[in-house]
């Protein structure tokens, strides 16, 4: 036996009962708040007694007081539903309207909590929601009342005066006057069908109604260990046992807290002494917290998640031990259980808590299931929307084909397939068929939850044995969700409910399922949350979420019962939780010697970046050691940037030499466009990526709209308004006469460029996508009312697929090569005999520019890059056709103020791009883009990233990069 085991609560309770009892041990009955504490007693009870002996009686104390009656807990979906009923049937009798299910739901849940209190405190339903005038009418009423209770009642009723009723206010006090009767009717109708709140089983037992009050005499003895706090039922019930000698009581206490009168985490335990009169077995005289042996390190980790891998170091050198009772993880805040469960490289771990199912992908893919569900049973039930079809055939749980998901997966990406008709996806396999099937009612719904989660458990193979485990308890928990539904759909009262609430219902059962860890529960390193650590005792602990707001919690149940209202009638508050919490922590703190309290050192939404109060606290009142550590050393890894740089030499020279004419394989295989020209200028690298790599760029998904795509939906309006006019003379009258056909051209470009069905109604579409449509709408008429302003002009060409695309020459290691340029130039036009490209832009574009050497320059802010595609539009044409005098002209739809002419402004000069000053600059581009060719085109000059990050903000590339100080890294 362990030495150190004697000092721990259940030890002694073990070797007390063993004295105290002996071969009658059998006959007693052993009443716990829990079941983990039964483990560890019956351990202790083998190695205090050394040989085999018959077990006592095990219970919880719900379990224990459920002996009383034959009644059987209500679940809380039926608790609902008879409140449902129960509250519609008071606003009937009122000739108000019925409220919906959806709607009462979470009314309902603070009813039924509200209502659960009174009867755990066996407190008067109708004095607790009568409406109080006065304080003379309250010391009539109330005549037990002290003063201080009645200053609660009277603060509380004083603003709810006839002059000061609000709306609010009345409504409340409304729903305030039917709480007496919905109590009555609510606890009468659940009596009627054998059911009972487990509150009012409390309440019954403690009142003697309903229930068999000679129910424990079955056994020899009870005995009651390890509770705290008490209803003021279990007070009675307690009291009353106790005086006929059928129980007796062991808490768990310590004389540093119990013996100082304002220490909290002793409040309830010496209310149960002293007040209530229940006599400890266990004398408490020694103060084992005030130990100056006792040592405390509080960590501050760098995060919430960061608290679960620091125990990498705080465990380093533990040895697994076969006890136990000796080292033991407590998590106050459980959500931590995951991040623990991934640093922590124990095979001996215990995990007591359960995998919550919330976090599991299981429950990832019945969330999926109920969003395709909702979806389909709130859109036209005819088709879904792509994102749900992708999760679908991305989970990791569902079994689909390959060959299927590519096809889905290309139709959605390449092809933009917004929605797909349900038919079309039930026909791939069974599994789909469950999943995209209509929404019938409630209980089918249920059903077909159910079956999906068992067809997918048979189809994949090495399903692991946690997914196995959780799938089983998912749809044990769903055939009682059915039986609940079935149940009451044949009730003639019932609802019909929408089917967005029945999803609700469902969703919240499973994601308060948890499953049990395998492993042998009394050995190897404990994890636990705080509710489980009761009556157990350790020797070293590591407490987890030692956060002021966790360590107390701050949330208190949502409570329709205010603050004073529930004061003075002895139901509970927030200093009732605070005590309890305190006692949580203090009791731990019973036998262990080193103690470890790691909190988050980092503000976040839900808690502050403070330790806990009982921390401070422990220090003022103990000589116990104490060492901080402020920050987690975590190391972390910050390379610097590393430059990427591509020779042009073996397979790189090659494909880049397939753009010059004597090298390539096809005629005029490659080609150089405007924007690909414009790439280089701004980072070679990128040109490389995407002309010489030829790399993908990431394809958009079918409802996103980017500037491109709102750029293309625009120049497909316009070639569409002059198609029929090229050649021809437009005048203003033309122009106008035309423009009520721009919202139907815009609609159809919208449709052309997302694929979508051309004969839909605009108001069909989603919001995102109308707004887009009015502003495409907006920036044509813009252009046409410019267009107006400066006609009549000749549309020659529009949008003319490579009709430009002449050869450029340039000299590269003294020879002569010659690229293929390419132009899709949006519109040449002519006015007054003057020939124009026409670009137009949808962007932050400008027509004003710095100098010439700014164009070729990688400094985005004074780069134009407007003017060097419309200077390169205006190369490629007058090449391809032979001329002279085109000018190059902008069209900024979003401001038109300043016309389409670029112009140079600086402080020397300021003037615009036309006549001479176009001439001059046409030759000065010509001549830099022959420099640019040859430098391109030179083995010896590798592809580089540019030294401007701003560029690299909407490269396409910028993930192989990821370059620190570029937007998004």
């Amino acid at each position: 036996m362990n030495s150190k085991s004697t000092d721990k609560f259940l030890h002694r309770l073990a070797a007390d009962l063993l004295d105290r009892f002996g071969k009658d041990l059998q006959h007693v009955a052993i009443v716990f708040n829990n079941k983990r504490p039964q483990l560890f007693l019956k351990k202790y009870l083998a190695e205090v007694s050394r040989k085999p002996i018959w077990s006592p009686h095990f219970f919880t104390i719900q379990q224990f007081f459920a002996e009383s009656t034959s009644k059987v807990c209500a679940s809380q979906l039926k608790q609902f539903f008879v409140l449902l009923t129960e509250y519609n049937l008071l606003l009937a009798e009122e000739g108000k309207e019925l409220v919906s299910a959806d709607v009462f739901y979470p009314l309902a849940e603070i009813i039924v909590s509200d209502f659960s209190q009174i009867d755990y405190y066996l407190a008067n339903p109708e004095k607790v929601f009568n409406l109080i005038g006065g304080i003379a009418e309250l010391e009539q009423q109330f005549p037990n009342f002290d003063k201080e209770q009645l200053e609660f009642m009277e603060s509380f009723w004083a603003s709810f005066s006839q002059q000061k009723q609000s709306i609010i206010q009345e409504k409340f006090i409304e729903m305030w006057h039917r709480m007496p009767c919905l109590y009555l009717n609510f606890h009468k109708r659940l009596a009627e069908q054998n059911l009972v709140t487990s509150a009012r089983m409390y309440r019954n037992l403690a009142q003697g109604i309903d229930s068999d009050s000679d129910f424990l005499k079955k056994y020899k003895h009870v005995v009651f260990a390890g509770f705290n706090a008490l209803s003021k039922a279990e007070e009675l019930l307690f009291k009353n046992w106790q005086d006929q000698g059928l129980c007796s009581f062991y808490f768990d206490s310590d004389e540093h807290y119990f013996s100082d009168p304002i220490q909290e985490a002793g409040h309830f335990i010496r209310r149960n002494i002293k007040t209530i009169g229940l006599e400890n077995q266990f004398q408490v005289k020694e103060n084992r917290i005030n130990v100056p042996e006792k040592e405390f390190t509080i960590i501050q980790a760098l995060g919430k998640v960061a608290q679960g891998k620091i125990l990498k170091q705080v465990l380093a050198g533990h040895e697994s031990k076969n006890e136990a009772d000796s080292k033991a993880i407590i998590l106050a805040d459980e959500s931590l259980l995951l991040p623990v469960l991934q640093t922590v490289e124990d095979e001996s771990l215990n995990i007591t808590m359960g995998y919550p199912f919330e976090q599991s992908a299981v429950f990832g893919l019945c969330d999926l299931w109920l969003k395709i569900q909702d979806e389909i049973a709130s859109g036209d039930k005819m088709s879904i929307s792509y994102p749900q079809v992708l999760s679908y055939i991305f989970n990791p749980l569902i079994w689909i084909s390959e060959e299927n998901r590519s096809r889905i997966h290309k139709e959605i990406i390449i092809e933009k397939k917004a929605r797909f008709s349900l038919e079309e996806l039930k026909k791939i396999d069974r599994i789909p068929e469950m999943a995209f099937s209509p929404f019938e009612n409630s209980v089918q719904s249920v059903r077909n939850l159910g079956s999906f989660l068992l067809l997918i458990s048979e189809k994949i193979a090495d399903l692991r044995k946690l997914e196995s485990l959780l799938i089983a308890e998912a749809v044990k928990t769903l055939n009682v969700l059915s039986d609940s539904f079935e149940e009451l759909t044949n009730s003639p009262a019932q609802q019909e409910l929408k089917p967005g609430f029945i999803f609700k219902l469902i969703r919240r059962a499973l994601s308060g399922l948890s499953v049990p860890f395998d492993g042998e529960p009394l050995v190897g390193l404990q994890v636990m949350g705080l509710l489980e650590s009761r009556c157990l005792d350790f020797d070293e602990l590591v407490v987890l979420g030692m956060n002021e707001g966790v360590l107390p919690k701050v949330s208190i149940t949502p409570s329709f019962i205010p603050d004073n209202v529930r004061r003075a009638f002895g139901l509970p508050v927030l200093e009732n939780q605070n005590s309890i919490f305190a006692y949580f922590f203090y009791r731990l703190l019973h036998c262990a010697k080193k103690v470890t309290l790691v909190y988050n050192g980092i503000d976040g939404d839900t808690s502050p970046s403070e330790v806990s109060r009982f921390v401070k606290q422990l220090e003022f009142e103990t000589s116990c050691s104490f060492n901080y550590v402020l920050q987690q050393n975590q190391p972390i890894e910050n390379p610097p940037n590393q430059e990427i740089i591509v020779e042009k030499k073996g397979l790189v020279l090659e494909k880049l030499r397939k753009y010059l004419q004597r090298h390539s394989d096809v005629k005029f295989e490659n080609k150089i466009s405007a924007s690909g020209f414009n790439d280089y200028l701004t980072c070679s690298l990128r040109f490389f990526y995407d002309k010489v790599a030829k790399l993908k760029k990431p394809e958009e998904l079918p409802d996103h709209i980017g500037a491109n795509t709102v750029g293309s939906m625009l120049h497909d309006v316009m070639e569409h308004f002059y198609r029929d006019s090229i050649g021809k003379e437009v005048s203003a009258e033309y122009i106008v006469q035309r423009q009520k056909l721009v919202p139907a051209m815009c609609q159809n470009a919208m449709s052309k460029a997302l694929k979508l069905n051309p004969d839909l109604d605009s108001l069909t579409l989603s919001a995102l996508q109308q707004i887009i449509l009015k502003v495409i709408e907006q920036y044509a008429l813009k252009i046409l009312d410019h267009d107006v302003s400066i006609s009549p002009f000749v549309i020659k060409e529009l949008e003319e697929k490579d009709a430009y695309t002449p050869l450029f020459s340039f000299e590269l290691d003294g020879k002569e090569e010659q690229v293929r340029l390419l132009g899709i130039i949006d519109r040449v036009d002519s006015i007054r005999g003057k020939t124009r490209i026409v670009d137009y832009k949808t962007g932050k574009d400008s027509l004003a520019f710095k100098d010439f050497e700014s164009l070729f320059s990688d400094d985005v802010k004074n780069q134009n890059k407007a003017l060097v595609q419309t200077l390169f539009y205006t190369l490629v044409y007058e090449k391809s056709k032979n001329v002279e005098g085109v000018e190059p002209h902008l069209y900024t739809v979003k401001d038109f103020s300043g016309g389409s002419t670029f112009s140079k402004k600086s402080k020397l000069e300021d003037f615009e791009l036309k006549e001479d000053n176009l001439s001059d600059y046409k030759l000065q581009f010509e001549l830099k883009m022959k420099e640019k060719f040859s430098e391109l085109f030179d083995p010896a000059i590798p592809f580089r990233q540019t030294n401007n990050l701003e560029s690299c903000s909407y490269c396409n590339f910028k993930d192989i990069c990821q370059r620190k100080g570029a937007k998004g890294f």
